[in-house]
C-alpha cells in the first residue's frame, strides 16, 4: 500500500472515530446569555404558564434542555452582582444598584479567553444615588468586562426604558430616543453587535428591561399609538410584555441562523428573578402570584434554558439544581477555558449536561438575601434547600412543594425523609460563615434612604 493511500485510510479512519464520539462545543463557541427582568419560570409555558403565547421559546425548548430547578436571589442587583461574579452575596455584595468594580465577572474572564464582548439591555449598576462621585462613570461598563455596551440606567438613573428611551452606548451622552421603544433598540443592537463579530468567538450579555414594571404597552399592544398610553400602568399588559420578550429573543435567533452560526453558539435564557407580586399569572396547576423580592418559590424559580445546534440533546429535561453562582464555571467549561488559579468561585459547572453527559450535580442551593433596598423586604436571611425542603438561618422548615407559599412548618420528629434533610441542609448553613456580626452598626437600609431624602 502506497504512503498516501495510507494517509487516507488514517484520516478516514479517524474521520468516523471522532464522528462517533460524544459531541462537545468546539473549541471557543460564541456565548449568548439573556436574561429577562422580573420574569418567574411559571409565565412560561413549558413551566405550566397559559397566560402568555412565546412560540419561539418554545422552539428553543425543543433544540435544547429546560431546567426545572434553577433557582436566583429575589431581587435584581442581587442576582446580577451573583451571576456576574459567581460569588454568593456574602461575600461581594455591597448595596442595591451597585457591582462593585474591584470585582472580577464573566465578562473579564471570558475577554482574557479571547472574546469579544457587550453588554445590552439593563445596567443600573453604578450605585443607587447618581449624584455621588463614581456613579457618573460611563465607562463603568468597559471597566467591568465589556468592550461595547448599549445599556438604559448608566449615568442617568430617572429614565424611560420603554417609550421615548434614553438608552446610552459606550460612552456617548444619553439622549431620549423619541417615539423608539427601548426594549427594540437594545436588540437591534445586539444584532449588529452578532454581526460585526461572527468572524470571532463573541459574549452577548443582554439582561433585558423587560419584564418590569412599569406595565405599559408594547408596540404589539393595540393601543401602542394612543397618545395617554404611557399613562396606561396596567397589569393586563404584562401578558404582552412576556410575548414581545419572546419576539426579541426570536430575532436573535433568526440572526444567528442568517449567519449559519447556530452550530457555534450556546443560547442560554433565564430570568434574574420571580414576577412581580402584583401580577398573578394563570397555570395549568392554578393560579400563581409573583413572589418578587420574596425567598418562597415564586420568588426564586426561574426559568433555564440552554441550547446549541447539534451539540445540546434536543427537548430534554433537567432537573438538576442549578444556583446563579453556577453560570461562571460553566460559561469558562463551554470556553474551554480554565479558572484562574486566583479567582474564587461558589459555583459548580454544570457543562457536562449541556454535552449529554451527568456530570455531579448539586445536592443543596444556598442563598444569602440582604437586599439594601428600602423597597424590598427589611429582613436579612439566608437559606439551604434541595428538591423539597428548604431551610433558613432561624430555624424554620418547609416542604415548599407541598407549601409553596411557606405557611405550615415541617414537624421533623413525624417524617424521617424530612428530618435527613434538615440535618444536611443545617450542616450546609453551619458551613457558611454569616458576616452579620461584623457588618457596619449602620445598617446601610438607614443610608440608603437618608440619599434618597435628601
Amino acid at each position: 500500500m502506497s504512503k498516501l493511500c495510507l494517509r487516507f485510510c488514517v484520516s478516514i479512519y479517524f474521520f468516523v472515530l471522532l464522528s462517533n464520539c460524544d459531541q462537545v462545543f468546539s473549541a471557543k463557541p460564541n456565548i449568548v446569555l439573556i436574561m429577562v427582568d422580573d420574569m418567574g419560570a411559571e409565565c412560561l409555558k413549558a413551566y405550566g404558564g397559559i397566560s402568555a403565547k412565546t412560540p419561539h421559546i418554545d422552539h428553543l425548548i425543543s433544540r435544547g434542555i429546560r431546567f426545572t430547578n434553577c433557582y436566583s436571589n429575589p431581587l435584581c442587583t442581587p442576582s446580577r452582582v451573583q451571576i456576574m461574579t459567581g460569588k454568593y452575596n456574602y461575600r461581594n455584595y455591597k448595596e442595591f444598584g451597585f457591582l462593585d468594580p474591584s470585582q472580577k465577572t464573566f465578562g473579564h474572564l471570558l475577554q482574557s479567553a479571547g472574546y469579544k464582548t457587550c453588554i445590552v439591555g439593563k445596567w443600573q449598576l453604578n450605585g443607587v444615588n447618581s449624584n455621588e462621585p463614581g456613579n457618573q462613570d460611563s465607562k463603568r461598563p468597559h471597566k467591568i468586562g465589556f468592550d461595547e455596551y448599549c445599556l438604559w440606567q448608566v449615568t442617568k438613573r430617572k429614565s424611560s426604558r420603554y417609550a421615548d428611551p434614553v438608552i446610552e452606548q459606550n460612552g456617548n451622552k444619553p439622549e431620549v430616543q423619541k417615539g423608539k421603544y427601548g426594549p427594540d433598540l437594545f436588540c437591534d443592537y445586539a444584532c449588529n453587535f452578532i454581526k460585526r463579530h461572527q468572524k470571532d468567538p463573541f459574549f452577548l450579555y443582554y439582561p433585558m428591561v423587560l419584564t418590569h414594571s412599569p406595565f405599559v404597552p408594547t408596540p404589539d399592544s393595540p393601543d401602542w399609538n394612543d397618545e395617554n398610553f404611557q399613562k396606561e400602568k396596567k397589569n393586563h399588559y404584562f401578558t404582552k410584555m412576556v410575548e414581545h420578550t419572546d419576539h426579541l429573543l426570536g430575532r436573535i435567533y433568526n440572526q444567528l441562523d442568517s449567519l449559519n452560526l447556530l452550530e457555534n453558539t450556546v443560547i442560554i435564557y433565564t430570568a434574574d428573578n420571580g414576577t412581580d407580586r402584583r401580577i398573578t399569572t394563570q397555570t395549568k396547576n392554578g393560579a400563581v402570584k409573583g413572589g418578587k423580592g420574596l425567598t418562597i418559590n415564586s420568588g426564586i424559580h426561574v426559568p433555564l434554558i440552554i441550547s446549541q445546534k447539534g451539540v445540546t440533546p434536543e427537548n430534554k429535561v433537567c432537573n438538576d439544581l442549578i444556583d446563579f453562582t453556577d453560570f461562571v464555571p460553566t460559561l469558562l467549561d463551554i470556553a474551554a477555558t480554565p479558572l484562574p488559579e486566583d479567582f474564587q468561585t461558589d459555583g459548580h459547572s454544570f457543562y457536562p449536561v449541556l454535552v449529554g453527559k451527568t456530570g455531579t450535580p448539586r445536592k443543596w442551593i444556598f442563598c444569602h438575601y440582604d437586599a439594601r433596598w428600602p423597597f424590598a423586604d427589611k429582613h436579612r436571611t439566608r437559606f439551604a434547600m434541595n428538591h423539597r425542603y428548604k431551610l433558613y438561618h432561624d430555624g424554620r422548615f418547609f416542604d415548599f412543594i407541598n407549601d409553596p407559599l411557606e405557611k405550615r412548618p415541617v414537624k421533623t420528629s413525624q417524617n424521617k425523609s424530612a428530618n435527613t434533610s434538615q440535618t444536611e441542609l443545617q450542616k450546609v448553613l453551619d458551613s457558611i460563615p454569616i458576616p452579620w456580626d461584623s457588618a457596619e452598626p449602620d445598617y446601610p437600609l438607614k443610608r440608603i434612604i437618608k440619599r434618597r431624602r435628601k
